[in-house]
């Protein structure tokens, strides 16, 4: 089958060919077809609308395989997933009605951008769980790659053209392949051999652009650096050129991602890209980490018992210091309570004070010596 330039038809000619939908722009356009936004009036929903080059609807056996894979696609259903409603056949032109994602695709938003792992990372395993469902319902794409994953303002990957897979590139041959870059070296040998470890190989060279910013189709591209050793190894293992040695399924591929978003990756670098949409987004809120509180909690309760320490010392300290003061009062006083002893004996026993000196009462003489040697 030869590919033609592909003619894009004018809104006005698909408005008479497609009455129950009214087309408002396109939304992007190749040499495998063309998208427009519309709306669906029935149901009062957008929708996006892929029209095929004429020369695929006049090939029976893509016509048969493109709507088998139409059906199979709307029976899905996952977040992960562009949503399949409808397709048909007008006037030659196949046509898919799919939901509409206001997003653009991941190769618009980060093409020739290294992105922060952790958000590749997310990126990848929400993808690999929407082909997982295709896989488990026997459905295998082959022809992933970033400019066929949709994101969401969100960041939520949508993968799409599932019934288009067999026709995203045509060699000298006509033979019907995957994307230059992202096929698995089995499917470039045997075109007809796309398998889910074909998908597996694709994602896994989508998640190593995404960590590099270098695309596949630059040369030496399989040899760029992974920042991190980890990532590196599970990228190498789902991009293995046997598919025996590959992850066994994307799930799995998944799985190893997830164990490495389970250890906080250190220092991580701040996002450097953002989808490209006008749609805002909410702040993140960061949290603290339970660690840390943890540690903060601690220094406050080792302050509060060093303050009621100081303020038990310093209660001590003042009580002893009063006491110090009462002693030295009492001392300063004693002079003065004798000698008023003194005179009042003197004055009951009716002598003198020369008299009272000579007293020969022992208690009398130490009381008055005492009171005469402080006096002098």
């Amino acid at each position: 089958m030869s590919i033609c330039p592909f003619e894009v038809p004018e809104i006005e000619s698909l408005a008479g060919l497609l009455p129950a939908f009214h087309f408002e722009h396109l939304i992007a356009q190749g040499g495998m077809g063309v998208v427009y936004k519309a709306r669906q009036l029935s149901l009062d929903r957008d929708v996006a609308i892929k029209i095929l080059p004429r020369e695929f609807g006049e090939d029976p056996f893509f016509r048969s395989s493109f709507e088998a894979e139409a059906k199979a696609m709307a029976r899905l259903s996952h977040k992960n997933l562009i949503k399949v409603f409808d397709f048909g056949d007008v006037d030659g032109l196949l046509y898919i009605v799919m939901e509409y994602v206001p997003g653009k695709s991941l190769h618009h938003s980060a093409h020739g951008k290294a992105i922060d792992p952790k958000q590749a990372v997310e990126i990848i395993i929400a993808a690999c769980a929407g082909i997982a469902h295709a896989h488990g319902n026997g459905i295998v794409h082959r022809d992933i790659k970033p400019g066929n994953i949709l994101l969401t303002p969100d960041r939520e990957p949508k993968i799409g053209d599932f019934g288009l897979s067999r026709c995203t590139f045509v060699d000298a041959d006509g033979l019907a392949m995957g994307s230059p870059g992202y096929m698995a070296p089995e499917i470039i040998s045997h075109p007809e051999s796309g398998s889910t470890q074909s998908d597996v190989y694709a994602i896994g060279v989508v998640l190593r652009e995404l960590l590099t910013g270098i695309p596949p189709e630059r040369e030496g591209s399989e040899k760029a650096v992974v920042p991190d050793l980890k990532l590196a190894a599970i990228c190498r293992k789902a991009t293995h050129a046997d598919p025996s040695l590959r992850h066994a399924d994307v799930s799995t591929l998944a799985d190893q991602l997830s164990r490495w978003m389970s250890v906080k990756p250190a220092g991580a670098a701040a996002p450097s890209w953002k989808p490209s949409t006008n749609t805002p987004k909410r702040p993140t809120v960061v949290k603290a980490a339970p660690s840390a509180n943890r540690s903060i909690l601690k220094n406050c309760a080792t302050i509060a018992v060093l303050l009621g320490a100081i303020h038990l010392l310093w209660g001590v300290y003042q009580t002893k210091q009063a006491d110090i003061v009462r002693q030295q009062q009492e001392q300063d006083a004693k002079p003065a309570i004798v000698k008023v002893i003194r005179v009042e004996r003197t004055a009951f026993t009716g002598q003198k004070p020369s008299q009272a000196l000579a007293s020969t009462d022992p208690e009398s003489t130490f009381v008055n010596t005492f009171a005469e040697g402080n006096m002098e």
